[in-house]
């Protein structure tokens, strides 16, 4: 049983005219065609937790990639594990651990471990939120690129002391001599070129790695390298390519015992992230993955045996175009001209006010709030020292926010709790009362708060970042598309009832038609 996570995929570029691996499961498998997120964080985080474990992220304690802890206003990150045994293996133990000890749920492998106790779990993803919230609490594997830490696929001493043999042999001990990244072509050239009426060289795109084809593969250091290859098609290349060793070398799916291999790939998403989803960009990324989707398809028909995989796909949130080109095409509704708001004026005048509002005169400028992605939360510490109640300072923000033409609304706690009406519930579904904070901002639809004039982002409860793909193919799901309610959170426990494993008690997902 193989579950794809396709970071950052719109539901409207799932199509069966693809002639690869995404258009085969569009035409071939079980389609839901208006399957979305049920929450309103539209994060990585919260997106893979949520497909894994049939749980809304705010319950299953993954509010955001990252949330604030209430008391002392430090960031959190979703999968951190300060401790040894978040430890990532060739690291020391600190603020780079990763494990799911913040995750509160079970997941799809920990129910197949239950049923059948010989069963393998593997997550892989170039992510590691993606790669640790999709395995569960207890998998075999779970393997991703770290981050200014060992060059390769590693992970942590939760799940390993040390790396097989096969994982060492297949990184290299010189990544771009011997190793995986040597692989990797100096540059990222077009192989599909997109007829469109935006040029390839469009200015709010990113000009980091070049804004038109050729773009750099190949920087200074390794460091370098790493991050151009992480934004482009081969990322993607690379995680399938390593997925097949681990296929290969643990045995997956060779005997009667059902297997699971939870897959995440992220080139969609850093390549949507620089350029837009409607870039040449993020169409020939598309399109190499869907071509090499294809050839990993077939590796696992040869491998495993024909009629003996089932696949679901799906994505964990979708992503706002650039939005100066929905203004210049005419299809913004974001009331502030060309869509995006510069974040530090925003946010500096914010303070500003705060200051004024509440700090003794001539005191230093102080932060009255911190932000986490849309999630505001007072500084407690600040107002006990100034002895102004909390509730003040979060009523003052919220009138603040809601004056601006780019804020829809700014949620206070209890109205989430209490709310009516679709965008109150997607709230109540990604809140946690003990890592959310005291105010979560919902953006006008098509308004961007961004910190540079480049790129684009998700995080808002409308269609273009909830509108997902939900897809099975696979023996006992039939062909065809299927119209009406479909969630996410429902896609752990349809695989559950499709491997006749128990569903546990208190899930907020139920089994698909």
């Amino acid at each position: 049983m193989v579950v794809i996570v396709v970071d950052q995929l719109r539901r409207d570029r799932l199509v069966a005219e693809l002639p690869g691996g995404l258009g085969m499961l569009a035409r071939d498998g079980r389609l839901y065609s208006e399957a979305v997120l049920d929450h309103a964080g539209t994060a990585t985080c919260p997106g893979h937790v949520s497909i894994a474990t049939g749980h809304h992220p705010g319950p299953a304690g993954v509010p955001g990639n990252r949330h604030l802890d209430r008391s002392t206003g430090a960031p959190e990150y979703c999968v951190a594990d300060p401790t040894p045994q978040g430890a990532i293996l060739g690291m020391s133990p600190g603020p780079s651990g990763r494990s799911p000890s913040k995750i509160r749920v079970t997941a799809l492998g920990d129910w197949l471990k239950v049923a059948y106790p010989d069963a393998r779990v593997f997550s892989v993803s170039a992510k590691d939120r993606s790669a640790i919230g999709m395995g569960g609490q207890r998998p075999d594997g779970a393997y991703w690129l770290q981050p200014g830490g060992p060059a390769g696929f590693t992970t942590s001493r939760y799940y390993a002391d040390a790396l097989p043999a096969w994982v060492e042999q297949w990184n290299g001990t010189d990544p771009l001599v011997n190793g995986y990244l040597a692989r990797v072509p100096e540059q990222w050239e077009y192989a599909f070129p997109l007829s469109s009426e935006r040029p390839d060289d469009y200015p709010f795109e990113s000009e980091r790695f070049s804004r038109t084809s050729p773009h750099p593969l190949r920087g200074e250091d390794l460091s370098e390298t790493l991050t151009a290859i992480a934004v482009s098609p081969f990322e993607d290349r690379l995680a399938l390519e390593f997925t097949r060793e681990l296929v290969r070398n643990e045995g997956l799916g060779r005997d009667d015992t059902p297997d699971l291999l939870m897959l995440s790939l992220s080139s969609t998403d850093r390549v949507g992230h620089l350029y837009g989803p409607e870039s040449h960009e993020s169409y020939d990324a598309l399109r190499r993955l869907d071509v090499d989707l294809a050839a990993f398809f077939a590796f696992l028909e040869e491998h495993v045996g024909p009629a003996r995989t089932l696949v679901a796909l799906s994505s964990d949130h979708g992503v706002l175009p650039l939005p100066e080109w929905l203004a210049e095409t005419g299809r913004s509704r974001c009331p502030v001209d060309g869509g995006r708001v510069n974040q530090r004026w925003m946010v500096g005048r914010l303070y500003l006010d705060l200051w004024r509002e509440f700090s003794p005169l001539f005191s230093f400028p102080d932060a009255w709030v911190q932000f986490s992605g849309t999630s505001v939360n007072v500084d407690r510490a600040l107002a006990e020292l100034h002895e102004v109640d909390p509730e003040r300072v979060a009523a003052f923000a919220e009138r603040w926010f809601e004056a601006r033409p780019e804020i829809e609304e700014a949620w206070t706690r209890q109205e989430i709790a209490e709310g009516s009406g679709e965008f109150a519930a997607l709230y109540r579904h990604s809140f946690d009362p003990e890592r959310s904070g005291d105010l979560t901002l919902q953006l006008h639809a098509d308004c961007l708060i961004s910190g540079g004039s480049e790129g684009t982002t998700h995080g808002s409860p409308y269609l273009y970042d909830r509108a997902v793909p939900i897809v099975f193919w696979g023996p006992g799901f039939e062909r065809g598309v299927v119209p009406g309610r479909a969630r996410t959170i429902d896609i752990a426990p349809t695989l559950a009832r499709a491997l006749g494993i128990a569903i546990p008690d208190g899930l907020d997902g139920t089994p698909l038609d």
